[in-house]
């Protein structure tokens, strides 16, 4: 399942960043030179009450995003990541440690601050991400969106709040480098499955009782002798982080033209001092 999950999701990316590059390249070379594209890998950390509302181990990311220009000032970017979240619950009485592999897509308003070499952004959008919580045991993995270990529905499908900064470094006026810190604000508290406080036994399907019981003999007693066992909390909302590093392409009228792209120079939204014309 894990196969073939990572491959649906290097399928997806591929297919966008194709679709992205066709885009592109059957617009005008005056609409062209609005467009840039960024891909790079990273990683993702989740927060939430398995990991005690603090980071967790780091997972892999891959993120491809087109950015449209607006002005100096404001970018419009859309974006699709394939990232892999990890929960290590060390919490003797509940042991729900979990691990997902997700899909997301957003879209975000980018503000540019001054320009130069290195220029600084920040962002806020919205968008959604899929949720596949895997939950971890002695004997092996659990379907937790399936099994649903606190007797209530696992979303599949999750909103989110994606905000954060970035750095961008322009190497050429077609070519930079993008660093980018980012947290995303999930609109559930269930990406990790954890969210009743108290669990009541007699609400849990078999398979889920089953599950509570491979985590530990202790939690299995629990649950053969007791009403309810613990859970988490309801009180905050899950989130997860991403650190990226991307490149990013400005297509060019030089480019479209097959002329050397070190040529171009756009002197009314770039920098003045750097002018690209080796002629």
């Amino acid at each position: 399942m894990l196969q073939k999950t990572s491959k649906k999701a290097g399928q997806m990316l591929a297919g966008s960043v194709l679709l992205c590059c066709l885009i592109v390249f059957t617009c005008s070379p005056s609409q062209a030179q609005d467009w840039s594209f960024a891909v790079g890998p990273g990683i993702s950390s989740y927060i939430g009450d398995v990991s005690e509302q603090k980071l967790s181990n780091p997972g892999f990311t891959l993120n491809a995003e087109a950015w449209y220009y607006l002005n100096d000032n404001f970018q419009l970017k859309s974006g699709l990541s394939f990232y892999n979240l990890r929960g290590n619950d060390t919490d003797t009485t509940r042991l729900r440690s979990f691990r997902a592999n997700n899909i997301e897509v957003y879209t975000s308003a980018m503000y540019y601050f001054k320009r130069g070499v290195f220029t600084p952004f920040a962002y806020l959008g919205i968008g959604f991400t899929t949720n596949n919580p895997m939950g971890q045991s002695p004997i092996g993995e659990w379907d937790l969106k399936n099994i649903e270990p606190e007797g209530e529905k696992v979303p599949g499908l999750v909103g989110i709040v994606p905000f954060g900064v970035g750095l961008e470094y322009e190497i050429t006026p077609v070519l930079s480098l993008v660093a980018d810190l980012s947290l995303r604000y999930a609109l559930s508290d269930q990406l990790d499955a954890v969210s009743r406080e108290i669990i009541q036994v007699d609400q849990l399907s078999a398979e889920a009782v089953e599950y509570h019981q491979t985590l530990s003999t202790y939690i299995a007693r629990q649950v053969n002798e007791e009403p309810t066992i613990r859970g988490g909390s309801s009180s905050d909302n899950d989130m997860y982080g991403m650190f990226t590093l991307k490149v990013k392409f400005t297509p060019s009228t030089s480019i479209l033209g097959c002329i050397d792209p070190y040529k171009y120079s756009r002197p009314d939204r770039r920098r003045k001092r750097r002018n690209f014309d080796p002629i």
